[in-house]
């Protein structure tokens, strides 16, 4: 890992090396999450697992993982650009301790916002947070 933080809450959130030897076994691991994260969002028709896994592999997102006190992978995150972008969040997270942490890491490394798409919930979840509602997205499937 690159970066890990201690266990707290029941959780450690682990930055996954890019180069680890086990890279591969993790994303396939986190798939799941993944799918279950797209699906939820209703991003099908704009990406799948699958793209999110060759985004990893190919340095342009990083991957994030949680892990309980038995090392068992419980969640996956994969922010990309200069900014957090948060395509998939899935798993068990403690939001109140993961985004102060990762907004604190992606900001020393020169990132300048994070932003998520999900459904209309996430805005109470991340309003105390410091995040504001910033537009709405209209698709229609062609």
């Amino acid at each position: 890992y690159i970066f890990s933080t201690p266990l707290l809450h029941g959780l450690s959130y682990r930055l996954v090396n890019h180069n680890s030897p086990l890279l591969k076994k993790k994303l396939a691991y986190c798939r799941d999450y993944l799918e279950k994260a797209i699906e939820r969002s209703n991003c099908e028709d704009l990406f799948n697992a699958d793209d999110l896994i060759k985004r990893v592999l190919n340095k342009q997102n990083d991957f994030w993982i949680s892990i309980d006190s038995d090392d068992n992978i419980k969640g996956c995150f994969m922010p990309r650009a200069k900014g957090i972008n948060a395509e998939a969040i899935a798993g068990n997270f403690k939001f109140e301790v993961l985004v102060p942490m990762l907004e604190k890491y992606y900001k020393n490394l020169g990132f300048k916002f994070f932003e998520m798409t999900g459904r209309k919930g996430w805005e109470k979840v991340m309003e105390p947070l410091g995040y504001d509602f910033k537009s709405i997205t209209i698709r229609k499937k062609l």
